[in-house]
């Protein structure tokens, strides 16, 4: 055994108490220590003051986290950046830190073994509705979710952009894009081209106000849609990013049949998605996979997965195309 890897017993005591790491990164990100640090070290008694907290508490939870190299503790309980302590500002994964963290979570992740043993959403159980109507009744709670996965999709964002040819695409339709973040890449790299966002009406506000700070008003708008009931017709290419995986089989097949309907001959359907590796492979997709059962009710799956449920649909013409950062662009080409 190498000296340096932890026998069996110790190895999974550390994912049993992962709560431990993983609350109190949470209340530092809730509290913004991070962006408190940004221009320099501050002690224990100033972080307290800034953030309204009991020093003496808040001083444990820095500590805490300065043993796991989150934060550097230095004399006088001076506290300042580590590199991985830099990656909880905000506009980083401050946001993504709340989110799997907040109360609502907690509350839906108590009913898990509901979920085991009946293959029903924690979520729903929890909170008497699914995730989405709950967002679109507690706006807070929905910037917060859309900041986290526009962040979380950040680096994927850049990996389609330069991994697909998205040459012969003159208008592009973003389903379920939330605030844009990924077409307003894709406008980026392709001047020429136009985009809709196409999401539900309670993202709208948050969406026109990105797309006018990306300065993409005259190329890129937004049309508010329900994608279990049509989605928009007419351009050339149709992008589901992150979205089938939310959602059981049959669900996903509404969607896929919407774009269809939606779609003309030679146009194309994009599905940017993580895919589960075979066998004992380690992946953050069999992970999340878990996340998914508890807050949506929807899955990650394989690549074989994702091309029956296409077919289903009513594709024929599919191919898949990998990145370097751990996701897949499933593209089907309406006949």
């Amino acid at each position: 055994m190498n000296p340096d890897e932890l026998p069996p017993p110790a190895q999974l005591m550390k994912f049993i108490v992962g709560r431990w790491i993983s609350k109190p990164i949470y209340a530092a990100a809730e509290l913004g220590i991070a962006d408190i640090l940004a221009d320099g070290p501050k002690t224990i008694e100033r972080l307290a003051a800034k953030t309204k907290t009991h020093a003496p508490s808040l001083y444990r939870v820095l500590r805490a986290l300065a043993g796991v190299g989150i934060f550097r503790e230095d004399e006088d309980r001076t506290f300042s950046l580590t590199p991985m302590g830099e990656c909880l500002k905000t506009g980083a994964l401050r946001s993504a830190a709340v989110l799997f963290n907040a109360e609502y979570s907690d509350k839906a992740w108590e009913h898990f073994l509901d979920s085991v043993r009946t293959g029903e959403t924690a979520f729903d159980k929890a909170h008497g509705m699914p995730l989405a109507e709950w967002l679109a009744e507690h706006p807070d709670a929905a910037r917060t979710f859309n900041e986290a996965n526009a962040v979380k999709a950040s680096s994927s964002h850049r990996a389609v952009v330069d991994r697909y040819d998205f040459r012969g695409i003159d208008t592009i339709t973003d389903v379920g894009g939330g605030v844009g973040a990924l077409v307003s890449e894709i406008l980026r790299a392709h001047p020429a081209m136009r985009a809709i966002v196409a999401d539900m009406p309670h993202v709208q506000e948050e969406a026109e106000a990105c797309i006018r700070a990306r300065d993409l008003r005259d190329r890129c708008e937004f049309v508010a849609c329900d994608f279990f009931r049509d989605v928009p017709s007419g351009s050339d290419a149709y992008l589901l990013s992150h979205i089938l995986h939310d959602w059981p089989d049959d669900k996903c097949l509404e969607i896929l049949r919407n774009c269809r309907r939606a779609m003309t001959a030679g146009s194309r359907l994009l599905v940017v998605e993580m895919l589960i590796p075979p066998g004992n492979a380690p992946s953050v997709a069999k992970l999340l996979d878990l996340e998914m059962m508890v807050m949506t009710g929807g899955r990650e799956r394989t690549g074989e997965e994702y091309e029956s449920l296409l077919r289903e649909a009513g594709f024929s013409r599919l191919r898949t195309i990998t990145t370097s950062e751990g996701i897949s662009i499933l593209e089907a080409v309406m006949e």
